[in-house]
């Protein structure tokens, strides 16, 4: 497929959050990025595409050219892939139906990115739990960010696909661009982002580029804590693991981090949780992200997208 060199295109992927869909599409819409165009994509990966009706509402009077299309076999990677093959645009701009931005973001994130010559580039994600009023949830909701201390420059590792630019144009894509064996466990980014990595692909962080990632109430639970933050754990010694046998140092080496991780937090998370203490929940998902480390195997991942 040709693509265009002029034309910014900003893709979410969604599944069963018209809702949410809506709030972020409010939020974006009409945005500018300077010399460029801008469209939006929407990839409903809802089997009874529940985001129908909202989209075809919400296009009737949107400003940005809006495309919505049904990716009806769910799975992260199939909505993601889905919506890459309807984009025209050489430059993506991933975003995801639960967060929210301004109209300053797709500018801040694009330009900044490309004035660093990056073919990945990304931004924080701030969470908004569902309760401000809830005493675990100041604790459990830097859990749910994606914030680095980097100031905006280069960096040297992938972070997530939501608040994410990609130069279609730079080094060579897989095909399928996202893993369909990870649609349920999730991982289908860090994949990709592994695979521009090896080819030399630069990776920037635009510090300013600042979105809103809310949580919904089904997340917002101390399982779900873990489950992800066991996920994030996996990540370090399951990419050791891609390489094959040159990886094996580095999966002894995480899984080692892995256990005094967790051996640390364990102790932390008892004394914290013995006197009934909030930052028990922070100490849970560190223990969370160490075990991760040491049970790596990726039928151990858990089942995150869709829940």
């Amino acid at each position: 497929m040709s693509l265009n060199d002029t034309l910014i295109s900003i893709v979410i992927p969604t599944y069963k959050r018209p809702a949410a869909l809506i709030r972020l599409l409010k939020s974006i819409d009409g945005s500018r990025v300077e010399g460029f165009d801008v469209e939006i994509v929407v990839a409903d990966n809802d089997p009874l595409a529940s985001a129908h009706d909202v989209m075809t509402d919400f296009i009737k009077t949107s400003q940005s050219p809006i495309t919505h299309i049904h990716v009806p076999e769910p799975g992260v990677s199939n909505a993601r892939n889905g919506a890459l093959h309807a984009a025209k645009g050489r430059y993506i701009l991933f975003i995801d139906d639960d967060m929210e931005a301004d109209l300053s973001w797709a500018q801040t994130l694009a330009h900044c990115a490309m004035a660093l010559d990056a073919t990945l580039a990304f931004g924080p994600a701030v969470a908004v739990m569902p309760e401000q009023d809830h005493p675990l949830f100041d604790y459990m909701q830097p859990l749910f960010c994606r914030v680095r201390d980097y100031e905006t420059g280069l960096i040297d590792e992938g972070i997530a696909t939501g608040n994410c630019f990609l130069d279609r144009g730079k080094e060579s894509l897989p095909s399928p661009v996202f893993d369909p064996a990870l649609n349920q466990s999730g991982g289908e980014d860090d994949a990709l982002f592994d695979h521009l990595m090896n080819q030399g692909a630069k990776v920037a962080w635009i510090k300013a580029a600042t979105t809103l990632e809310h949580v919904p109430e089904s997340r917002a639970t101390l399982s779900y804590v873990w489950r992800r933050n066991f996920a994030w754990g996996q990540g370090p010694t399951q990419h050791e693991a891609d390489k094959g046998l040159r990886g094996i140092p580095g999966i002894f080496k995480w899984m080692i981090v892995g256990l005094f991780q967790a051996i640390v937090y364990a102790i932390l998370w008892s004394a914290t949780k013995l006197f009934r203490h909030p930052k028990a929940v922070h100490h849970l998902g560190r223990i969370a992200q160490g075990v991760g480390k040491v049970f790596w195997t990726k039928r151990l991942s858990p089942k995150l997208y869709g829940v």
